[in-house]
């Protein structure tokens, strides 16, 4: 095994959230799908997301100089798919939340609206610092997380324990 495979099949045990970042420039909307986000800094509120430097979304990040984050919620596997393959519309049927300056997904468990603040080479990704401009969350949207190269949810114990319960009672 190589170095990148082993290193690939080490960080895919690494659980992680699950977004779409995505900005707009004069060409039009661009967007990916992204697991690298991280928070930096509440003072000033900043954010990091990392973006290949082979990708569209890099080239429209670069010229736009702000994005947005939305943070993909349980039921929304198949928008995370559609941002993480090359297509020349990933929005189409896609819904956008109309209240919004950039791209942010309908429904998404949470959202953030940022400027990039700096940006860093990081090998073949840049790491793009956002101070976030706005931001937002849908209270009780459970998480969509990516494991071992699968989707999946973290389970909410009051609801496991709720349908148990309901399983019981009914003799299941």
């Amino acid at each position: 095994m190589s170095d990148t495979d082993v290193y690939r099949e080490a960080i895919a045990h690494f659980a992680t959230g699950v977004t779409v970042v995505t900005t707009v420039t004069e060409d039009g909307r661009a967007g990916m799908t992204a697991s690298a986000v991280a928070s930096v800094s509440l003072d000033p509120i900043l954010l990091l997301v990392c973006v290949s430097n082979r990708i569209p979304t890099h080239r429209a990040l670069e010229q736009s100089r702000r994005f947005a984050v939305s943070v993909l919620r349980e039921g929304q596997e198949g928008i995370a798919r559609t941002f993480a393959t090359p297509s020349p519309d990933k929005f189409d049927g896609v819904a956008l939340d109309p209240g919004q300056e950039l791209p942010v997904l309908a429904g998404a468990a949470a959202w953030f609206v940022c400027d990039v603040h700096e940006r860093f080479p990081g090998g073949d990704h840049s790491i793009f610092i956002g101070e976030v401009r706005a931001c937002g969350a849908r209270h009780g949207a459970r998480p969509l997380v990516y494991f071992r190269r699968e989707f999946g949810t973290i389970e909410d114990p009051e609801r496991e324990l709720t349908r148990n319960l309901a399983a019981w009672s009914m003799g299941i």
